[in-house]
């Protein structure tokens, strides 16, 4: 048992360490907009840079899983996401903002489909729950940078806030390199059959899932902070809260479910029902109430992200599979939530209206209540003879 403990400790440090730096931008980027003098197009690039960097080099992890296996490659990643979240503040400004904001997100990237198969190696058995406990690690650290980087702010202003995450990332990823276990035949099952994977419909299927819910988390926490900014920082602390409080409960409560949700159709459309709704009300302008549609935003959010997250490790049809159907799934999911911030800041720019970034979001969020309900079948998770319980 308490190696167990140790092995679900470790998975949920780096998971809040992906995070947490990267979301910790959002409650702070009016004021770096201010103090740079940024468009809303450039500032909405800071949000959007990382999503799309998720993606870039997320099948070149799962190559370098092959080369180096997935605990050097945890291990090296956050390290290097801690350093580069750190000069982010060195100059010149904003030039090296940008660039390292890019090299940061490019490292959790790397680190995302190595996760995938430490999960499935870990927890051969129990691969829903152990994928669970990652996200919602993922979620802690979103809730971590949502509302922390707030406090900060108040402190020692936004560069503060960074130098914090920064510091943070590289302490958990030493403690990852010291106590991470070794696999006995010394390295992780090769990632393998990526053509092949190329050619399963069901791999796109499921990003087109996973990116459909990350444009509308990446575009809400980058967006609800302008649409409500003139009702004052209590009421945006307490909103940006609650976009990522809600979804730890909801998480929790996934891990202890026996039922295979990460496969239904009816959990998919149920959770999109929730964004669609959500996002609604922050198009038509009811602030009043941003509070609920952030609560709402989140349990739907976190839903479709638990779901998606797991789905690369039960679907695979073996452990060489997992790393390449995560990498691909992340690649495509990503470059398609980058349109979140990125968009929503175009369509601000020429339209000047705070709620039009959400009037994408709601569209995606329709969108993905047909992807639910049109999920692809598959067997049950094949259990290899070499895995090793945790």
């Amino acid at each position: 048992m308490s190696r167990r403990l140790t092995l679900v400790g470790l998975i949920a440090t780096i998971g809040f360490q992906l995070r947490a730096p990267i979301l910790g931008v959002p409650p702070v980027l009016p004021d770096v907009r201010d103090d740079l003098h940024l468009s809303f197009t450039a500032a909405g690039a800071l949000t959007a840079l990382p999503v799309l960097c998720l993606g870039a080099a997320a099948v070149p992890g799962a190559v370098l899983v092959n080369r180096f296996g997935a605990r050097r490659v945890i291990g090296a990643a956050t390290v290097g996401l801690g350093l580069a979240a750190l000069l982010r503040l060195a100059p010149p400004v904003p030039g090296a903002l940008y660039l390292f904001t890019a090299v940061m997100a490019l490292c959790a990237a790397i680190a995302q489909p190595a996760m995938a198969v430490v999960v499935r190696a870990w927890f051969p058995h129990a691969v829903q729950r152990g994928s669970t406990v990652f996200t919602s690690a993922l979620s802690l650290g979103g809730l971590g940078g949502a509302t922390l980087s707030l406090r900060f702010l108040a402190l020692g202003g936004w560069r503060a806030s960074f130098a914090f995450w920064a510091l943070l990332a590289l302490a958990a990823g030493g403690l990852w390199l010291a106590a991470a276990p070794r696999r006995k035949a010394g390295r992780e099952p090769e990632p393998a059959g990526l053509w092949e994977l190329v050619r399963d419909p069901a791999v796109w299927h499921v990003a087109a899932l996973f990116g459909g819910q990350s444009l509308i988390y990446y575009g809400a926490a980058s967006w609800i902070p302008f649409e409500i900014r003139s009702q004052g920082p209590g009421f945006l602390a307490l909103v940006m809260l609650l976009l990522n409080v809600v979804g730890l409960p909801v998480a929790f409560m996934l891990v202890a479910l026996p039922w295979p949700w990460a496969r239904s159709r009816r959990f998919y459309a149920l959770a999109a029902t929730l964004l669609t709704v959500a996002t609604a009300g922050f198009a038509l302008g009811l602030t009043g109430l941003a509070w609920l549609w952030a609560a709402i935003l989140g349990v739907g959010g976190v839903m479709t992200f638990a779901g998606s997250t797991a789905l690369p490790a039960l679907f695979a049809r073996s452990p060489a599979h997992v790393a390449g159907y995560a990498a691909l799934v992340l690649s495509a999911g990503y470059a398609i939530s980058f349109g979140g911030p990125f968009l929503g800041g175009l369509l601000l720019d020429h339209t000047h209206r705070v709620t039009s970034p959400f009037w994408l979001m709601t569209v995606v969020a329709a969108t993905l209540v047909g992807l639910g309900l049109a999920l692809p079948r598959h067997g049950p998770l094949a259990v290899p003879d070499d895995a090793q319980a945790a």
